[in-house]
């Protein structure tokens, strides 16, 4: 019995030990934030030359992960804002490591948020145009009537497409 006593004292930390446990135990957001920062940025490097080469099956296929990877960011900054004294326990290395990826994120956010702005006035003006397109060609359009010949107000309901490569 005295062999089983020695061996668990042996396993006990002592106070420094204990203390650096606390430290980092209380440190577990910043691993899961500095996760979501750079996987969130990788994503928007991806998503961004996407955007920039007109690739929106790309932007279609991220934004699963883009919204997990979000939420996890979200999820993970919430002990900092609770507590913004948290943010005293890291060392210079993790402050400058978590600065340096921030910097990083806010930019291609910004970078992401002007292309993906870009895309959709693009697009919304491809739609003015085939709306303007459509409602030109409505009445112009000659068809065939039920007795089989032309009939100028049979050509009501004209169709318009366009290519998917715009």
């Amino acid at each position: 019995m005295n062999d089983d006593r020695e061996l668990h004292d042996h396993d006990l930390l002592d106070d420094d030990e204990l203390r650096a446990a606390q430290a980092e135990a209380e440190l577990f957001w910043y691993d899961d934030l500095l996760f979501a920062c750079t996987n969130l940025c990788d994503l928007l490097d991806v998503e961004n030359d996407a955007l920039l080469s007109h690739d929106p099956e790309t932007v279609r296929l991220l934004a699963d992960n883009k919204a997990a990877l979000a939420r996890l960011y979200e999820q993970s900054v919430q002990p900092l804002m609770d507590e913004p004294d948290l943010a005293r326990l890291l060392d210079d290395d993790r402050r400058e490591m978590l600065v340096a990826v921030g910097t990083r994120l806010n930019e291609l956010v910004e970078t992401n948020a002007r292309r993906l702005k870009a895309e959709m006035e693009a697009y919304q003006r491809v739609m003015d145009i085939m709306v303007d397109a459509a409602k030109k060609n409505v009445t112009s359009t000659t068809a065939y009537g039920r007795a089989g010949i032309f009939d100028a107000s049979a050509g009501t309901g004209g169709s318009l497409s366009f290519n998917k490569a715009l």
